[in-house]
């Protein structure tokens, strides 16, 4: 079967198609502001501006060697970002661009569903094969190229008499629903797509610039108080993935999701913010020596970050990894991800729960490793572990609550609150399904940080040791019919942005590093957010540094002047 049609008629069917079909949740977010029925005015001007804007797009490509290819691709992307769009009430914009682009083969496969394929099927590559089988009668050049001209002037003629005739409604529309231009499908996708291609390019050869070649740790070899030489520190810094503080007991959530850390002796913030609502923006921000407001893809990647400073003042640093990697914060330091080690303890297809992160932490803490690095990661991490003074810090990069199938993220034992969401259609769920799954990974990271800290109190004869517990961002949950996380940070609810942050401290780490416990405790209801951890992670090692800010550091009025400085 084939189907015979002019080339003018081919773009403005697939606009109608692109404008009707694919944009579901655009046109509920429009029609749910201004319904129709109270007034037309915005729904059908956006009908007019969306159809001719892709009219006048696909007619500037519509070159015959490159016309159906480029199409079909655009065809079966949109149908996927409809999917995910419609199914998760999820926007599409740079950062969540950049979070695709960081999701790996075990995250995609929880994706995957028969209502995806569906959805690809009848929304991708129906119309795919539709124009496939079409024969398009495409004119001589010059001739063409004055039919595709006349296209254009009459689509713009549309969309600048739209634009004049209701300038008033749409003006004050789009000023106030601004986030609204990211479910316009396939604009939002194919934006993002080529400022993050034009950023990369004009930066693939950047050079890394050191923030301060000035760090230094501040202490002495030999106590403060005692004179006898001080053990090396140990430091954990356990990063969550979709942790929200609201379902954490510590922060008076209903539930008691935090049995195990409500007797341990830490100190828990309950009002901390995140840098961003996605782990490809959150990660390198919160690691970063700019604030939020300050922060940009690409300084963090042109500067070094924590880890670099850390490094400098004469720590080894060691990343173990059970997510999708650590957008470019470990670039410089010893680097291990869990699926390469492949422990059938806990692991199974692709999947790893977060104990396996703190399994051999033992083999490293006690130096054991002697054996030949065969490559240059491994010898980073050999470095960390045969380090000769022993001033630590290992990052443990959990798998935490990354959504959204909740029930795999913990082993079958925790699954105290039922019943379950066991799918990643979060839609055919109840929130009840839903939010119990999610709980059960919390109380299975209640577990992974009390076993960590029972882990150092262990080690604390070598070591001074401490735990820090943050998470990336938060996530929704089905409330107001949102679920995931990544939403503009302008309008993402609090869900998506308050995030769990808290400190466990041993005695002879509170001594060595003259910190008054009693004092951060104090500030445990201010509020804080990602901007703070970097100076005060600094001030908690004993770090002194330009880059190093005060007013940022919840440690820097709780400490004493007992440390005896090199």
């Amino acid at each position: 079967m084939t189907f015979k049609l002019s080339l003018w008629k081919v773009t403005l069917l697939i606009s109608l198609y692109l404008t009707l079909f694919t944009n579901y949740s655009f046109w509920s977010k429009i029609l749910s502001l201004q319904p129709l029925s109270e007034s037309p005015v915005i729904g059908i001007s956006f009908f007019l501006i969306l159809v001719t804007v892709f009219n006048i797009l696909l007619t500037l490509f519509s070159f015959k060697p490159i016309f159906k290819p480029i199409v079909i691709i655009i065809l079966l992307c949109s149908a996927s970002a409809a999917y995910f769009m419609d199914n998760y009430a999820i926007m599409i914009d740079k950062s969540m661009i950049r979070n695709i682009f960081a999701t790996d083969v075990h995250e995609a496969t929880d994706l995957f569903s028969y209502k995806l394929v569906m959805t690809l099927l009848l929304l991708g590559v129906v119309p795919a094969w539709l124009l496939y089988k079409t024969e398009i009668n495409y004119q001589p050049f010059f001739k063409g190229l004055a039919a595709k001209g006349l296209v254009i002037l009459i689509s713009s003629a549309v969309l600048g008499g739209t634009l004049y005739s209701n300038y008033k409604e749409l003006s004050f529309f789009g000023r106030n629903n601004r986030e609204a231009r990211h479910l316009i499908n396939p604009i939002n996708y194919i934006g993002s797509i080529k400022s993050i291609v034009a950023k990369d390019l004009r930066k693939r050869n950047y050079k890394l610039k050191p923030i301060e070649d000035d760090a230094q740790l501040v202490l002495s070899d030999v106590h403060a108080v005692n004179g006898i030489p001080r053990k090396p520190s140990l430091v954990i810094l356990v990063l969550g993935e979709t942790a929200r503080a609201m379902n954490f007991s510590l922060n008076g959530y209903q539930r008691n999701t935090n049995p195990l850390l409500a007797k341990q002796d830490i100190i828990n913030f309950s009002d901390v913010t995140s840098c961003g609502t996605a782990t490809a923006v959150s990660v390198p921000c919160m690691f970063s020596k700019f604030t939020r407001d300050e922060f940009n893809f690409d300084k963090g990647r042109e500067y070094e970050n924590l880890f670099d400073v850390i490094s400098h003042a004469g720590y080894k640093v060691l990343w173990r990894d059970n997510n999708t990697g650590c957008q470019h914060s470990c670039d410089r330091i010893a680097y291990e991800h869990m699926l390469d080690k492949l422990n059938p303890k806990f692991c199974e297809t692709g999947n790893c729960v977060d104990e396996v992160l703190i399994d051999d932490l033992q083999h490293i803490v006690d130096a054991s490793n002697t054996d030949t690095a065969p490559n240059e990661q491994l010898t980073k991490v050999n470095a960390v572990i045969e380090s000769p003074r022993g001033d630590r810090v290992i990052i443990l990069h959990k798998k935490g609550n990354h959504g959204p199938t909740y029930s795999k993220r913990y082993p079958a034992e925790f699954e105290k609150f039922t019943p379950v969401c066991k799918t990643n259609q979060l839609v055919s769920c109840s929130q009840e399904e839903i939010v119990n799954a999610y709980d059960n990974a919390i109380l299975y990271t209640d577990f992974f940080l009390d076993k960590s800290i029972n882990f150092l109190k262990k080690n604390s004869e070598q070591f001074d040791t401490a735990m820090v517990y943050i998470s990336d961002h938060g996530e929704s949950l089905g409330e107001n019919n949102l679920y995931l996380h990544g939403l503009p940070y302008m309008i993402a609810p609090d869900y998506q942005k308050k995030v769990p942050f808290m400190l466990w401290l041993s005695k002879g780490y509170e001594k060595t590093h003259s910190i008054n416990k009693d004092c951060v405790a104090s500030k445990s209801a201010t509020a804080l957010s990602h901007d703070n951890l970097f100076s005060s992670i600094l001030g908690m090692l004993s770090i002194e540094t330009k880059v190093h800010d005060k007013q940022l550091d919840i440690f820097s009025s709780c400490k004493s002047t007992q440390i005896v400085k090199k």
